[in-house]
């Protein structure tokens, strides 16, 4: 049986996963030993009711240590509604990351729902492969489970939105780079679309 504890793991100097704190004697823990300056939450208020936590009142003291919270909701064991609003919680990291903070991502666990948002932040953002962001995840966090009926779910939706926008583009580097195929002209295109639409901080969970 699964049993909550504070942990963490630095996934690179910038990002660290770990569980959620419980109080706000973990938020200093957190603060002192990680040297964030930033935690994303991606936990909900169910998941929150079912340990007591008190948001406000870390979202309070957080703000008081100099710390920014932000929180982009996701269901625990619910794919479909992480797919949703993955898009959203990896605007959130990739604007804490832009302000240049360090952000401790968190779920419950850490497990699940927070290297789902790290994974979206490196591949979506970054442009890295599914196998090169898991595989720096996982260097840090060995634990880390994300959904990949979510993940993927959400990539194929970001296709989907974008993808009159990605064909132009791609059309457009090939022009400019006639070297290139069209493999490779669709695949820098998709990395400069997808990471452009970001910059919109998707305000309202994507439709699919």
């Amino acid at each position: 049986m699964w049993k909550w504890t504070l942990n963490w793991n630095e996934i690179r100097g910038d990002l660290v996963i770990g569980a959620c704190p419980m109080t706000t004697a973990d938020i200093d823990t957190i603060q002192r030993e990680t040297g964030a300056t930033a935690l994303l939450s991606v936990q909900t208020d169910e998941c929150r009711k079912a340990f007591d936590i008190d948001y406000e009142g870390h979202r309070d003291h957080g703000h008081r240590s100099g710390l920014v919270l932000v929180n982009a909701p996701m269901r625990d064991f619910d794919p479909p509604d992480q797919r949703r609003r993955l898009p959203y919680a990896v605007a959130c990291l990739h604007n804490l990351l832009d302000d240049g903070h360090k952000v401790y991502v968190y779920c419950t666990a850490g497990i699940n729902r927070s290297p789902l948002t790290v994974l979206g932040y490196l591949t979506f953002i970054e442009g890295m492969s599914k196998d090169d962001g898991l595989n720096l995840i996982l260097k840090g966090r060995p634990q880390a489970e994300p959904y990949w009926e979510a993940y993927d779910g959400c990539y194929r939706d970001l296709l989907d939105t974008y993808r009159e926008d990605i064909k132009s583009r791609a059309f457009e580097v090939g022009l400019s780079n006639r070297e290139n195929n069209q493999a490779q002209n669709w695949r820098e295109a998709e990395k400069e679309v997808l990471r452009g639409a970001f910059l919109d901080a998707f305000p309202q969970p994507l439709k699919h």
